[in-house]
């Protein structure tokens, strides 16, 4: 299990990435982002994104310390 700040950094790259990568929502005066919006109108779907994301981060840092351990 992770930290309160790490998990906390993590779904904020996620949100990050999310509305990076998808345009604002707009709907009379109101706006809504990627991640608002998947996290509001299905919240299995935010989370399970998330654990995914996270997931491909800590397999990321764990590939990287073995590289540095074997020296490559």
């Amino acid at each position: 299990m992770l930290d309160f700040d790490v998990a906390f950094e993590i779904k904020t790259w996620f949100d990050e990435m999310l509305d990076e990568s998808y345009p604002v929502f707009e709907i009379g005066n109101l706006s809504f982002s990627a991640s608002q919006i998947l996290r509001e109108c299905d919240p299995v779907a935010y989370r399970q994104s998330l654990l995914d994301f996270e997931d491909a981060i800590l397999e990321n840092e764990k590939q990287e310390h073995f590289t540095e351990l074997l020296g490559r």
